[in-house]
């Protein structure tokens, strides 16, 4: 077998695994009583909630209304997130991996762990569109969460609203050239 040939079926069988650990965390959560759920999300986002500054001062049941609103999605190399032109719908946190921000046809961004984009939404009325396009580069963890559900949480825990709104800032706004 090739190196290029052995490569590939590497490659498609992470892919596989990769998809099969998502499927079945969210069988699992699926099953899972209400309260036990919400301690499984709490402890899946301890990343995002451990190291970004608007987190801090969110109360226990603050952040775990937030953590069953997380969705993790994983990426491979070269997969689009965002389009130039496309709705930005949701906040994105990267726990690992790195993606490029293109837009004109030039990198003006390299994205990594820790790093957040998408828009701010939650201060704004409109809906954005995305005026770059972000790939990743490398295969991503990226724990997103979309829009109505991040208002509803900030609009429910208003004390923590105003905390997230000044603590929480955007590496990239796909809302801005």
């Amino acid at each position: 077998m090739s190196s290029f040939s052995a490569m590939k079926t590497l490659v498609t069988n992470i892919n596989t695994l990769v998809f099969f650990i998502a499927i079945c965390t969210l069988e699992v959560l699926s099953i899972c009583p209400k309260d036990m759920r919400a301690d499984i999300c709490v402890h899946l986002n301890r990343k995002v909630f451990n190291e970004h500054p608007a987190f801090r001062l969110a109360s226990d049941g603050c952040l775990r209304a937030l953590a069953v609103e997380f969705q993790t999605i994983h990426c491979a190399p070269g997969d689009l997130i965002y389009h130039a032109g496309e709705s930005v719908d949701a906040l994105c946190f990267v726990v690992s991996g790195s993606l490029e921000v293109i837009q004109d046809d030039e990198v003006v961004a390299i994205l990594g762990k820790g790093d957040v984009f998408g828009d701010i939404f939650w201060k704004e009325t409109t809906l954005a569109h995305a005026c770059a396009n972000v790939r990743a580069l490398t295969y991503c963890d990226l724990h997103i969460i979309k829009r109505e559900a991040l208002l509803k949480v900030l609009d429910f825990y208003t004390a923590f609203a105003n905390s997230f709104s000044r603590n929480l800032t955007l590496t990239c706004n796909l809302r801005k050239r």
